[in-house]
């Protein structure tokens, strides 16, 4: 089904029947087919999966008169689907990795789940994806962390040459990295030199995936002696969910910041909110009394600054960060 992220998308035929509906409310069908200009059965059509999102309402089955739900309504229940979702990554988190507990040193898994139980193993695996990726690693740092400042440093000039040799790097931080001067200030380094990093307030597993063909996952902390700490995983379907998994969380973490918590001027913040209501640049320019040209490149500076692609997401980092 579509998501709620195309009713803020002025390009959509969705977009547009949405914002018509919320700028003309009780319009028919007809009426509606005109002011877009798009044939009746089109109109139609987008109609009824507005409906199926919960976003307008048939008022009027005789005359067919439609009515949009308010747009801050919509945000919020997005807002809540994605907490949601977020919250059945952990828990799918917390369960593979009791299945990767109960992984014995057997040749039944044709050699695609090993077992480490060294910390310094482990730190080679890292070493050795990293230094092997020809495309791309996509790398989720949190703690626990088992390397020295020695260490820490040393895979910090790895991922920087790796970088320099046109490898793309995906970093996404707990937010714990703020408190963390040493990792933070190893972080900006390595976004300046080309990586993109983001942050989440509690990222579920730690792991490392080159090329999508290997990968390297840290297992929590554990006392029990014989546990494995990590996985040195294969191809496989597990190699599967944990790249899904990434991009997942990829999709709902902000960018990082060396001030996470720079605040946003006057006309920034009502330029989000407009954005949030489904207003046009047009529109946005009018309301605020500013050229159509400030306005599209303050959006475009507010969506670089949020990480976001559409204004939906946009609305959704924004209110994570305590700007709405």
């Amino acid at each position: 089904m579509t998501g709620l992220h195309e009713l803020f998308e002025a390009e959509s035929l969705l977009g547009r029947a949405y914002a018509a509906l919320v700028q003309h409310p009780r319009i028919g069908l007809t009426e509606l087919a005109e002011h877009l200009g798009e044939p009746p059965e089109a109109v139609a059509a987008a109609l009824a999966e507005l409906v199926e999102l919960q976003a307008v309402v048939r008022i009027e089955d005789d005359g067919g008169v439609w009515d949009a739900h308010a747009p801050e309504a919509l945000s919020e229940a997005e807002s809540r689907r994605r907490q949601a979702q977020t919250a059945r990554m952990h828990a799918a988190a917390a369960r593979l990795g009791e299945t990767f507990r109960s992984v014995r040193r057997s040749a039944r898994g044709d050699g695609t789940v090993v077992p480490m139980y060294e910390t310094r193993e482990m730190i080679a695996e890292f070493e050795d994806l990293q230094r092997n990726a020809c495309k791309t690693v996509r790398l989720v740092e949190r703690g626990p962390y088992v390397c020295d400042d020695e260490r820490a440093e040393r895979l910090f000039e790895l991922k920087t040459a790796r970088i320099e040799a046109g490898v793309r790097y995906q970093l996404l931080y707990q937010d714990t990295i703020y408190q963390d001067a040493d990792r933070l200030r190893h972080a900006l380094a390595v976004t300046a030199a080309g990586a993109q990093a983001r942050t989440l307030p509690d990222p579920p597993v730690k792991v490392l995936i080159a090329d999508g063909e290997r990968a390297s996952l840290m297992l929590h902390h554990d006392e029990r002696r014989g546990d494995p700490m990590g996985l040195r995983i294969g191809p496989s379907p597990t190699l599967d969910l944990l790249v899904r998994t990434f991009d997942v969380l990829w999709s709902l973490a902000a960018p990082i910041s060396v001030n996470p918590s720079e605040p946003l001027d006057e006309r920034d913040r009502a330029i989000l909110t407009l954005m949030g209501l489904g207003a046009t640049d047009d529109t946005i320019a009018r309301r605020l009394g500013m050229s159509r040209r400030t306005v599209v490149r303050r959006t475009a500076s507010l969506l670089e600054r949020l990480g976001a692609s559409t204004r939906f997401q946009a609305g959704v980092q924004a209110m994570r960060r305590g700007w709405l």
